[in-house]
């Protein structure tokens, strides 16, 4: 089923995911109302959507003509009334509950057949929409940043979500050129949920002393194929933010162990130490893209059961992982295995299939393989071992797992 444009999509808030998700929507035919309340900021939107356009024109991906059109698709304004005609409202502003039910409620009563749609990466869905009086016309839709780029979208039920509120969100997204994955109404959705062990497994061995910041890295970019490295990675999108978004999926779903958040990692925070913003991180940046680490620990010799040893060499052998000295490939076991133990806790929850958990983890994060799909590669019975072998090894049963018996790649 395929959907043209019709209706204008309204897009509440300016800033970065606000422009961006404007031009994947007006990129692909649909008239957009952009709106924010402060005229500099969509003066400033305004100047930023012409220069995206012009420099999709220089790289020989659009024509000039074309570059126009999208412009003059894009209205943005300061008068919120001016969305009361929209199909569908993304809102795209501040993480901030209050101020997100307040925008809501004011869009929602302008826009009573709207379908609305909020950007969250964290707030419950069915919490916004019940506070909003109007929870059948709310929804979560998920982009990723850059969103004219990035082709994933989770669309996120709360649960007393419409149907056809589910379904049009869908459509949309998926005119736009955009792959979409269903998600229940769960804290971190699928990418920010089943992504954490790969940073927080990093720091606890880092914590351990058993590897430097940059050895890590470099260990699950050659035996993992990551495009970054999660120290690397984590410097990138920000500490804060990263341990922001730990301790609210940590705590929303009840403290469990294995999402703990790092105390090594807190303390960059509370000394200002943010990552690339602002200088430093796990590494020190300089204006010339210079970095060494910059986070240090004791030194501790990995010593290990020839039970887990086995096991490891077992599950690096079913990755194809089949170079490397011991620490390597137990680094590279810790911290995969963690992914796909938390990729199975979220599928025996109900809260996507195996299918959308793998696509959403190859084009949210850019992983080389979906969790699932390392499961079956590595095989069922390894994985088990591993992950026994290792809750051995620990005293908060972290790597404790979910029955593997209805697990299926569907």
């Amino acid at each position: 089923m395929s959907i043209k444009a019709q209706n204008s999509i309204g897009v509440i808030g300016a800033g970065t995911m606000g422009v961006g998700i404007a031009q994947a929507a007006a990129g692909a035919g649909w008239p957009v109302i952009l709106f924010d309340i402060e005229q500099s900021l969509v003066d400033q939107a305004k100047d930023s959507i012409t220069k995206r356009f012009q420099r999709l024109v220089e790289k020989n991906r659009i024509t000039e003509s074309e570059a126009t059109s999208c412009q003059e698709r894009i209205n943005a304004t300061t008068s919120m009334e001016d969305l009361s005609n929209c199909d569908l409202i993304v809102e795209a502003i501040v993480e901030n509950y209050d101020i997100k039910v307040k925008v809501l409620k004011q869009v929602g009563s302008i826009a009573p057949d709207a379908v609305i749609a909020t950007n969250t990466s964290s707030l419950s869905i069915t919490d916004l929409g019940d506070a909003c009086g109007f929870s059948d016309r709310v929804v979560g839709m998920h982009f990723f940043n850059p969103a004219p780029i990035m082709p994933l979208v989770e669309i996120i039920r709360g649960k007393n979500s419409r149907e056809s509120s589910i379904q049009r969100a869908t459509l949309l997204a998926e005119a736009w050129g955009k792959t979409v994955v269903h998600v229940s109404d769960t804290p971190g959705f699928i990418v920010n949920r089943v992504a954490r062990p790969y940073y927080l497994e990093s720091w606890r061995i880092l914590e351990d002393g058993l590897a430097a910041v940059d050895f890590i890295d470099k260990t699950m970019q050659s035996l993992g194929e990551f495009k970054m490295g999660p120290f690397m990675l984590t410097d990138l999108i920000g500490q804060d933010i990263n341990v922001a978004t730990t301790r609210s999926v940590w705590e929303r779903l009840g403290n469990p162990t294995r999402l703990a958040p790092s105390a090594k990692q807190e303390s960059l925070i509370d000394h200002g130490h943010f990552g690339r913003k602002s200088g430093c991180g796990a590494y020190a940046h300089d204006d010339k893209d210079n970095i060494v680490p910059a986070v240090f620990v004791g030194s501790e010799e990995l010593e290990i059961s020839e039970h887990l040893s086995v096991a490891i060499n077992d599950f690096c052998l079913g990755a194809c992982c089949t170079s490397g000295s011991m620490l390597e490939k137990y680094i590279f076991a810790r911290v995969l295995g963690g992914i796909i133990n938390e990729a199975l806790w979220t599928s025996n929850e109900g809260v996507a299939t195996t299918h959308d958990i793998d696509t959403a983890m190859k084009l949210g994060t850019n992983y080389p393989l979906g969790p699932i799909e390392w499961l079956e590669k590595i095989g069922v019975e390894k994985v088990q071992c591993l992950l026994s072998a290792l809750n051995e090894t620990v005293d908060d049963n972290r790597f404790a797992s979910p029955p593997f018996g209805t697990i299926s790649a569907q």
